[in-house]
């Protein structure tokens, strides 16, 4: 098992044919022709070529550009171990959802929506934008998800777009970064996103609002803490992964001052007996 894909063996010629548009290599490997079999079956060992942090500098694919949504920290100025970041994940479709009626009547997904991700923003720990990345993918986007994503056609298209436009090898290349370097992620409903993304995150490493505010009783909508913790209202028309990801962070701020305070339970009692009233609005 390897990021929650069952990888099993293939032939010689399987491993090499890229005929279909769906086989794309991400990892190539070379050794010498007369290499010690000893040597061959030694495991790649990845510390060797470490991602480094000049992956942050890569450029815009975009051949249009527009207003500048995040900071472009010094090298030595990235979150560093321990360090909050605050992020969230946005994410289009590449296929839709396959279902069947049954005779009674019933909807049945046979095949969940394939999706990928299109943009990740990622706040320091003081609420700075260092990142605010959209991902060009070169698969068709089925649905763009705007209602929830906030992306319209043209977003991720180099020809039109004008924003920060990335593939998604450098997108992962600025996570994978982050996380070795010790950074403690913050946002609401991490622990999907980072299934979906397909990265590995310590989960000593995550702080996840919808756990931090998890009573036994149901996850509570980002736009509900905002709206009765924060007294903001959030995510109107359509969702924007900084002021979600920002959100986040003001959140788990007042989930800290409570707990600093001894009044954590009390709090929670009250946040779930408000939302029952409220209908969690």
């Amino acid at each position: 098992l390897f990021n929650d894909f069952a990888v099993s063996p293939s032939s010689i010629e399987q491993a090499v044919d890229f005929r279909h548009p769906f086989r794309n290599p991400c990892v190539l490997r070379y050794r010498r022709i007369h290499q010690e079999e000893e040597d061959r079956n030694k495991i790649f060992d990845s510390t060797t070529c470490p991602i480094t942090s000049e992956v942050f500098s890569s450029p815009s694919l975009a051949l249009a550009q527009g207003p500048k949504t995040f900071v472009s920290l010094p090298l030595d100025k990235l979150p560093k171990n321990g360090d909050l970041v605050a992020i969230d994940c946005e994410f289009v479709a590449l296929s839709t959802e396959e279902f069947k009626v049954l005779a009674d009547g019933t909807r049945v997904v046979t095949a969940p929506p394939r999706l990928s991700l299109a943009r990740v923003s990622c706040l320091s720990g003081d609420g700075t934008v260092f990142i605010d990345d959209y991902i060009v993918t070169p698969e068709n986007v089925e649905d763009h998800l705007t209602r929830f994503s906030g992306l319209v056609p043209g977003d991720l298209d180099p020809k039109s777009s004008k924003h920060h436009l990335i593939p998604l090898r450098i997108a992962y290349m600025k996570l994978r970064h982050l996380v070795d370097r010790g950074c403690i992620f913050v946002g609401h409903g991490l622990n999907k996103d980072f299934r979906v993304i397909n990265i590995f995150v310590p989960p000593e490493n995550i702080l996840d609002t919808v756990e931090l505010f998890y009573l036994g009783h149901r996850k509570l909508s980002l736009a509900f803490l905002a709206s009765y913790l924060l007294e903001e209202k959030i995510q109107g028309r359509i969702h924007d992964s900084i002021e979600d990801a920002r959100t986040a962070l003001k959140l788990y701020q007042k989930y800290e001052t409570f707990r600093d305070q001894g009044i954590l339970q009390e709090k929670l009692h009250e946040i779930f007996e408000q939302g029952q009233r409220r209908n969690y609005k």
